[in-house]
C-alpha cells in the first residue's frame, strides 16, 4: 500500500478518457464501420457488411473514419 502511495503518478489514462469524452461530445454518435457490422441478411452482405473482417487485426484501426489516427493513451 505504501509503495503505491509513494510511486510516481501517471495521468495518461485519465487524460485519454477525457480526450475520448471530448470527441464524443463534439462528434456525437458515429456510425460503426461496415467491416465490423454483422451481415444478418443477404442484402446486408451485398452492402458490404462484414467485408474484410479479421478476428484479430494487427496494427489496424477499427475506429470510425472521423477518428482514424486518434490515440487516446500515449
Amino acid at each position: 500500500m505504501v509503495y503505491l502511495a509513494k510511486s510516481a503518478k501517471d495521468r495518461s489514462a485519465y487524460d485519454g478518457l477525457r480526450a475520448a469524452q471530448a470527441d464524443v461530445k463534439e462528434l456525437g454518435n458515429l456510425p460503426i464501420p461496415l467491416e465490423l457490422r454483422n451481415p444478418e441478411t443477404k442484402l446486408m452482405e451485398k452492402l458490404g457488411y462484414g467485408k474484410g473482417y479479421e478476428k484479430y487485426p494487427k496494427n489496424k484501426s477499427l475506429l470510425p473514419d472521423k477518428l482514424k489516427g486518434k490515440k487516446y493513451i500515449k
